[in-house]
């Protein structure tokens, strides 16, 4: 019941900070469909721009979780950028699956690190989990070469098994539970840092969750 209530009252939410915030994520996200595109762009500059899509939306969303807002007002700004948010994510995805190699995913050495991690970010986001999770596998089948980069292995990773209920295993992914960011369950936690290890991710649990600012008050 807490759900419907709280969405009644984000309904009739129309403050000034609520629209400014909607107003100027809407302009920057029109800014970068409208920017102009080559007339034969490479696949790094098509890449790029779907990465631009991807981070410009989320630069803003972070505001549906300020602290500054009231509950109402988080709600409000919730409904509306998620939208939009999802639907670009699913669009970003449509137009990966039309750049992927004959192999199945980029390789650092043949395409560049600009295109593997790029091209990373959209699946990390994407919608289609049986997507991320045939991605995952090839990313594994690369590790090892150096053509893939260990932390963007291990975040798929856990995105996935978190997507399909289980404990992650690298321990990157984080949730907001009773009102603190907080570090989703990790199978075997005492071995995590030596499982990062061993895929070549130098950065241990400890200071993932310095990054991740773990603990942090946290409303969505």
């Amino acid at each position: 019941m807490l759900l419907p209530m709280a969405l009644a009252i984000a309904g009739p939410v129309q403050d000034d900070v609520v629209a400014r915030y909607a107003a100027e994520w809407e302009a920057a996200v029109a800014e970068v469909e409208r920017a102009p595109q080559p007339d034969h762009p490479t696949l790094a500059q098509k890449v790029a721009r779907l990465v631009a899509l991807d981070e410009i939306t989320r630069q803003h969303m972070w505001r549906a979780g300020d602290p500054a807002l009231s509950p109402a007002q988080q709600i409000a700004l919730s409904l509306k950028i998620g939208p939009r948010m999802s639907a670009i994510d699913a669009a970003n995805t449509e137009a990966l699956k039309a750049l992927l190699p004959a192999d199945g995913w980029f390789r650092n050495r043949r395409d560049g690190r600009q295109v593997t991690h790029g091209a990373w970010l959209i699946v990390q986001h994407s919608p289609d989990d049986a997507f991320r999770t045939r991605i995952m596998g090839a990313m594994g089948e690369r590790l090892g070469k150096g053509d893939v980069d260990a932390m963007d292995f291990a975040l798929t990773t856990d995105r996935v098994v978190v997507h399909q209920g289980g404990p992650q295993v690298f321990g990157s992914q984080a949730g907001c539970i009773a009102g603190k960011l907080t570090i989703l369950p990790i199978a075997d936690p005492e071995h995590v840092d030596e499982r990062r290890a061993r895929i070549g991710w130098a950065k241990t649990l400890a200071e993932t969750k310095g990054d991740l600012e773990i603990g942090k008050p946290c409303a969505m």
